[in-house]
């Protein structure tokens, strides 16, 4: 993906975007497959923009287990939370899953206008309250996902959320990943899943590619039926 294609350049004009990226000192980084942008303990002190590949957010408890946060594709921004927020160090850590390459932008660029109260800067202040208030639905739908009720209706509603109708779908996470998001086990994500398939709800083929057969039966799932 191209810089100019980011979410936080929309309505841009280019020339705007090379000034934009001028005045917020921004810089594009490659990292390697397992290399931290940032480990847990590290100061915010930038804002992250995926241009290619995918970064896993990732959290370290008391105990030293490690819990799963979220993955970030391409296109999407990191780090937010707790730049914005002041905290003197990361919540979570941010490695990349494979060769990424990031646009990193200087936390000073958010806080005030330029001094010569460039309009650029100002669209791209809008564009990231835009980008807050995305990332601020997708919390929700993710609490509602934990509180919806049983696995098999959590399982059923993020099935549903993921395919937008669609019969065929790719998970976008291996079955441990997933699992941790869904917050339960492996083997008891699994055991709903071949229930499902028994019951004719859907099919499984290689490890991420799933068939929806019966929308009415994983809606009736989802509600309790």
């Amino acid at each position: 993906m191209k810089v100019e294609k980011l979410s936080l350049f929309q309505n841009l004009t280019e020339d705007e975007i090379k000034r934009s990226l001028i005045c917020s000192k921004a810089y594009v980084k490659t990292y390697g497959k397992d290399e931290y942008v940032f480990r847990q303990e590290d100061t915010p002190e930038h804002l992250y923009f995926i241009l290619s590949g995918e970064v896993e957010l990732g959290q370290i408890n008391a105990l030293g287990k490690q819990n799963y946060v979220d993955f970030v594709k391409e296109g999407q921004g990191f780090g937010e939370v707790d730049l914005f927020l002041e905290h003197e160090s990361y919540a979570y850590f941010a490695a990349a899953r494979k060769e990424t390459e990031v646009l990193a932008v200087s936390r000073h660029f958010f806080y005030s206008t330029c001094e010569k109260n460039c309009a650029h800067h100002s669209k791209i202040i809008f564009n990231m309250m835009r980008l807050f208030a995305q990332e601020a639905e997708k919390n929700t739908k993710k609490i509602h996902l934990l509180t919806c009720g049983t696995l098999r209706q959590r399982i059923a509603y993020y099935l549903t959320d993921l395919s937008a109708g669609r019969e065929e779908m790719r998970l976008p996470m291996n079955r441990e990943d997933l699992a941790a998001y869904l917050n339960t086990t492996r083997p008891s994500l699994s055991r709903e899943l071949s229930w499902m398939q028994d019951r004719g709800i859907l099919t499984i083929t290689g490890r991420n590619h799933v068939h929806i057969i019966d929308f009415d039966l994983l809606q009736d799932e989802l509600e309790g039926m």
